[in-house]
């Protein structure tokens, strides 16, 4: 997790140093993210059998619909759309929690989603508290920690943990190793998703 705390993109967010077209390809690219994981929770939900798992499984589907609502609420200026391509980043990781949606255990599908969510939760907790110590002030990049440090948001992610902690609970250890595998794989594909809006040196425009 500190390689991911430690990331020049997110340091530079919190020093408000990032190059601000950087920020806008990986802020499109996370816009186009969202429906897609939209799409994963709402796939599993019809899929379980337990009614009010599939209410929380839609639930957090919605959680990711007000992310994209905000973004579009606060970065006007970032030319947040649907007609967007998808980057090899986006595109490896949405393809991953989407395979598993529609063809792996419920607990494999829901924790590949997972992953994201508790690593945004750890990181936007450290921003928070690093800005705070810092005292970085004017920061460009606060309305979208506010975003992600909103009780709505956390209220999102602490269900989904939830969730996630009574099925690996119950899993046996066979199914809590592959749950462990999907969630190192969720983390290795977020790392992509931050290098490739870091060093790619791709244009927002481009896509």
């Amino acid at each position: 997790m500190d390689k991911i705390k430690e990331h020049p993109f997110n340091v530079e967010l919190i020093n408000n140093t990032l190059d601000y077209e950087k920020f806008k390809f990986y802020l499109q690219q996370d816009f186009l993210y969202c429906i897609d994981c939209a799409r994963a929770f709402l796939i599993v939900a019809a899929r379980v059998d337990d009614i009010e798992m599939m209410s929380s499984l839609i639930n957090l589907a919605q959680g990711a619909f007000y992310v994209r609502e905000q973004y579009k609420k606060y970065f006007e200026d970032c030319d947040l759309s649907d007609d967007h391509k998808k980057s090899r980043a986006c595109s490896a990781f949405t393809d991953f929690f989407m395979s598993a949606a529609y063809h792996n255990s419920v607990n494999e599908a829901l924790v590949a989603s997972y992953s994201c969510f508790n690593i945004y939760q750890i990181v936007i907790r450290h921003m928070v508290n690093e800005i705070t110590t810092k005292g970085v002030k004017n920061n460009k990049y606060k309305e979208w920690i506010n975003i992600y440090s909103s009780e709505t948001v956390n209220a999102v992610i602490d269900e989904v943990t939830d969730i996630t902690n009574k099925l690996y609970k119950k899993a046996s250890d066979c199914e809590k190793k592959r749950m462990y595998e999907f969630f190192k794989k969720g983390l290795e594909l977020e790392i992509m998703f931050w290098d490739e809006a870091y060093y790619s040196n791709i244009s927002s425009k481009e896509y």
